[in-house]
């Protein structure tokens, strides 16, 4: 089967299930697992005991395994083709927000169609990484060292959407957004001129956003991270109650369900973007140790998959992927340990959100794909 230029493949049951790669997929499983024994513990010790939103996150759960595995058997030169129309759905799912979007904690970022909430700067995370993977392969094609106006043209690109997003405003997963392109930039880019002056113009956009494009909460979560004790119970409230959730676990924790900070509320959106303050508190230093190393293994795993990559499509996809959710993971722990600013940015994985959970195992679904369509075309 042929869509567009590329042969299209299933795989037979008996070589996909062998060359699946199980590692990964348990690694992912067992981050849900944790993350849905705390978000449970937090549900049980509210004053309004309400399991719906535990029910969402195992239904979304059940969607995001299905999707995986489809993905997984599906052939992910397909989203090559189309790279450009994913891209153009992302904008006009993000593009439609500020008319039909919902506001959730003051970011209208969601559609509700009933029962079922969808946040797409989740789905145009993955969406961005497949198309920037498209562009700069394409370049890729031409010529080893791709034209300072193309890596401009590129950024442009990312910057509809960026715009787009902090807009609702989001501004974790804006900046997460230039964050996967730099990272992309990096790789690409052969001349370290080009560098220097991104570099530079990012250093002017900043600033320029700071005066012009930034909220006045937004400033103030920047400059209370610079001075925690600027406004203990208005902005820096979230972090300090991070911190002490965090550092009260001490070696083995509080246990499950007895932490006082997540327990009795002290702690907003425990369930969400402070997960792992949660599981610093509960289970201590030791289950810090595992979720950092399920994490690390995580991330080894998808670095392991370069070495697979026959193409210059697969391997930037494989690096998107790897950005993404390294970033992720890394700018939450910060925010949890008082390292950066509160963005509003979840713990892939672990913390509550059905759009979240569903877009990171498309993500994984996609690079299994990578992995099992590497296989010959004789064993199809």
């Amino acid at each position: 089967m042929v869509f567009g230029n590329t042969p299209f493949m299933f795989p037979k049951i008996t070589n996909f299930l062998k060359h699946f790669d199980w590692i990964l997929f348990l690694l992912a499983f067992l981050l849900v697992v944790i993350g849905l024994v705390f978000q449970y513990s937090l549900i049980l010790n509210s004053q309004a005991v309400d399991f719906s939103p535990f029910y969402k996150q195992l239904i979304a759960f059940g969607l995001a395994l299905v999707l995986f595995f489809s993905l997984s058997y599906f052939d992910f030169r397909w989203f090559r083709n189309y790279a450009y129309l994913f891209y153009a759905l992302s904008i006009i799912s993000l593009a439609l927000l500020p008319f039909f979007g919902q506001a959730l904690r003051g970011t209208r970022g969601w559609f509700i169609f009933g029962p079922i909430s969808f946040q797409p700067v989740e789905l145009a995370k993955i969406f961005v990484i497949i198309f920037l993977a498209k562009f700069f392969s394409d370049r890729l094609k031409k010529t080893p060292v791709i034209p300072f106006k193309k890596i401009i043209l590129s950024c442009f690109f990312v910057l509809i959407p960026f715009v787009l997003v902090i807009l609702q405003p989001d501004l974790g997963s804006g900046l997460l957004l230039f964050g996967v392109w730099f990272l992309l930039f990096f790789v690409v880019n052969k001349k370290r001129r080009h560098l220097f002056i991104i570099i530079l113009l990012m250093i002017a956009v900043s600033v320029s956003a700071w005066f012009f494009l930034l909220e006045n909460y937004q400033k103030e979560r920047v400059l209370t991270f610079l001075s925690p004790a600027r406004d203990p119970l208005g902005v820096g409230y979230q972090v300090n109650q991070s911190i002490i959730a965090a550092g009260s676990g001490k070696i083995f924790g509080r246990g499950l369900g007895l932490g006082p900070q997540s327990q009795l509320r002290f702690l907003p959106d425990s369930s969400t973007d402070f997960i792992f303050s949660v599981v610093a508190e509960e289970f201590g230093f030791f289950g810090v140790v595992i979720v950092i190393g399920l994490f690390f293994l995580l991330l080894w795993r998808i670095v392991s998959y370069s070495k697979i990559a026959y193409s210059n499509f697969s391997s930037l996809l494989i690096l998107g992927i790897l950005a993404l959710v390294f970033l992720q993971v890394f700018v939450n722990i910060g925010m949890n340990i008082g390292l950066f600013p509160v963005a509003g940015i979840p713990l892939p994985f672990l913390s509550y959100g059905n759009s979240s959970l569903v877009a990171f195992f498309i993500a994984l679904g996609i690079l299994e794909s990578i992995k099992v369509h590497k296989v010959k075309s004789s064993e199809f």
